[in-house]
């Protein structure tokens, strides 16, 4: 995959990335057999740093997830490494707080902040994420309505541009581009 594919993956996950190159080997090394036996940890391998950098935001984090649980005690259900759960739980926070998961997103503020409630600003963030998703739904409503019917979806084929005319010529759908987007957008007369 080509770096400048995706700009935003040097902003976005730039502490998940230092996380993964800075924190994980040593942790691997310490949690895995220890380091002292002279048997080989995944420290070793460093694939971890290597993949992080070219990998989308939902992939990252299922791995910083699993470094989590490898903190946790199997006898004890204790994290045996507070410092470097607490670094975790701060790259996850910077990794998914531009996203529209808000009520984790508040959970991890709160745990890094040691409060009980978020701050308004969440719930804010949450009406938003709410007033797009209704915006969205509306205005895929009537493409939905007809994706649900059998018969148009019969007269379907795997030639987009076909789909397109036939939606456009016998349901009044059209293709329009979002401005500031570039995406295609159906809409449909109601």
């Amino acid at each position: 995959m080509h770096r400048g594919f995706l700009p935003h993956r040097a902003t976005t996950h730039t502490v998940a990335i230092k996380y993964f190159t800075k924190t994980l080997p040593s942790m691997a090394s310490t949690t895995t057999n220890g380091g002292s036996d002279g048997a080989s940890s995944p420290a070793d391998y460093g694939l971890l740093p290597k993949l992080a950098p070219h990998l989308d935001r939902h992939m990252i984090f299922p791995l910083l997830e699993f470094s989590l649980n490898q903190l946790v005690d199997e006898k004890t259900g204790r994290v045996t490494d507070e410092k470097k759960a607490r670094e975790i739980t701060q790259a996850k926070f910077a990794l998914l707080k531009k996203t529209n998961m808000t009520d984790y997103v508040a959970d991890l503020y709160c745990e890094l902040q040691g409060l009980d409630q978020p701050p308004v600003e969440y719930a804010d963030r949450k009406q938003k994420v709410f007033s797009q998703l209704e915006k969205f739904d509306q205005e895929t409503g009537k493409i939905t309505e007809l994706l649900d019917r059998e018969d148009v979806v019969n007269n379907l084929r795997s030639d987009k541009v076909a789909n397109l005319e036939f939606l456009k010529k016998d349901h009044d759908v059209r293709s329009k581009t979002r401005a500031g987007v570039g995406r295609p957008k159906l809409t449909a007369s109601r």
